[in-house]
């Protein structure tokens, strides 16, 4: 289950839609390693975070453009027994009543769909830091040292021939063959004032494109936990929990 892979390669106002041949190398007192070290420090140092959450999904075989628009929630762990919570939710620009939404408990993952009117209840596997799982919807943007990220996918520092500075730039290219299945390139983009994400575009393996746009960031804000319970829209909608997929290992099932 890699509900974060479904959206966004973290996945958080610009539009930076220009090709890595317009970037240039960047300066030497700025590479890669300075600018994922202040990035996993802000994430570090973050306990909270609400921004405003654009989505726009380009269809290249359709030539359709779809946009979502809402908000994100972020709280860290509260302590070495709790998980960290998260809470996405957004509605179809054109129609309002069409929406998603993601609640992270910490334990569970609850899935809004909106067209089965179902509350897809999916258990969240511990991980040694009680936070989001390697695999959840924020794992890349959360839940990853910067050696983590290095690790798992193919990163590079870029700058605009013009000097940005607001942003810095960061283009990442899977490794390994389930992340690339779910997408080709990204373009992670952060703001200089405080290395939190400001954009991600990513290119999908069916060529579609889809960026997320994180705006009017309120850090380490009081965020009550009852904002991140789950609850159901309406009377007329159910509840199904979802079994783990069993993972192979030689001839033995292990099942999460």
């Amino acid at each position: 289950m890699r509900i974060f892979g479904l959206t966004i390669l973290v996945s958080l106002a610009i539009t930076v839609v220009v090709g890595a041949q317009g970037f240039q190398q960047p300066r030497p007192q700025e590479n890669l390693d300075t600018v994922l070290g202040g990035w996993e420090k802000a994430m570090t140092d973050l306990q909270s975070f609400v921004a405003v959450v654009e989505r726009t999904t380009l269809d290249k075989a359709l030539g359709a453009r779809d946009q979502h628009k809402g908000y994100a929630m972020f709280l860290k762990a509260l302590g070495k027994q709790d998980g960290t919570r998260a809470r996405l939710e957004m509605a179809k620009v054109t129609n309002p009543k069409i929406f998603e939404k993601y609640l992270c408990t910490g334990t569970y993952l609850y899935e809004y769909a909106h067209g089965t009117k179902t509350v897809r209840v999916h258990t969240l596997p511990p991980n040694k830091q009680g936070g989001v799982q390697r695999e959840s919807f924020l794992s890349f943007l959360f839940g990853m040292t910067s050696v983590q990220a290095k690790q798992r996918y193919d990163m590079t520092h870029i700058m605009p021939k013009t000097p940005d500075k607001y942003y810095h730039y960061i283009l990442v290219r899977p490794k390994l063959e389930q992340d690339k299945s779910d997408f080709q390139e990204a373009r992670l983009c952060l703001y200089r004032s405080n290395n939190l994400p400001a954009q991600v575009w990513y290119l999908q393996a069916n060529k579609n494109e889809i960026t997320w746009n994180f705006t009017k960031l309120q850090i380490n804000v009081n965020i009550p936990t009852k904002y991140f319970d789950p609850d159901l829209p309406g009377k007329d909608w159910r509840v199904e929990r979802v079994q783990p997929k069993p993972i192979l290992q030689g001839r033995k099932v292990i099942r999460n």
